[in-house]
């Protein structure tokens, strides 16, 4: 698996820590399968999925025994979903306002995303919350960045 994937699974892991588990869990979240909205069952969901371009090829040696090892940024989105049910908006409005912040909460208190490895994750941005007519559900997303390192091998002249 890529430092990519690895980030964005253990991002998907940590939002699943949330509340003990009690919130989101294998059924209601997943990273990019927004499958998880068609289950009858589900009023809220996360989907972990690219958040932006990633940047590369940081050179961290610099002379100085890093060996090679170079950082990575990558920006990952979390989209939490809440069901618009048969209530009014105001009440799903609340609901997801309040999952968001409380998911916020809890990733800030995982720099590390429970010990991953990475360098650091680190929620940068929340959008604004979007309703789309037709659709059953509300959501909104929560951008978190995340850097990491690699010690890529290199070979050099012929194979």
């Amino acid at each position: 698996m890529s430092v990519y994937a690895n980030a964005e699974q253990a991002l998907l892991n940590a939002v699943r820590m949330l509340d003990g588990g009690r919130i989101y869990g294998e059924t209601n979240s997943k990273r990019g399968d927004f499958g998880v909205l068609n289950s009858a069952a589900a009023t809220c969901a996360a989907v972990v999925i690219r958040g932006g371009r990633s940047e590369y090829a940081d050179s961290l040696s610099g002379g100085r025994g890093a060996h090679g090892a170079r950082q990575e940024r990558h920006r990952i989105a979390v989209v939490v979903f809440q069901s618009r049910g048969q209530s009014s908006d105001e009440y799903a409005y609340v609901l997801l306002a309040d999952q968001v912040d409380a998911l916020v909460n809890h990733l800030n208190t995982m720099p590390r995303l429970n010990n991953a490895p990475i360098k650091r994750a680190q929620v940068v941005e929340v959008s604004d919350i979007r309703r789309v007519r037709d659709s059953a559900w509300i959501y909104q997303s929560i951008l978190v960045q995340v850097d990491a390192e690699t010690k890529p091998v290199t070979t050099e002249g012929a194979q």
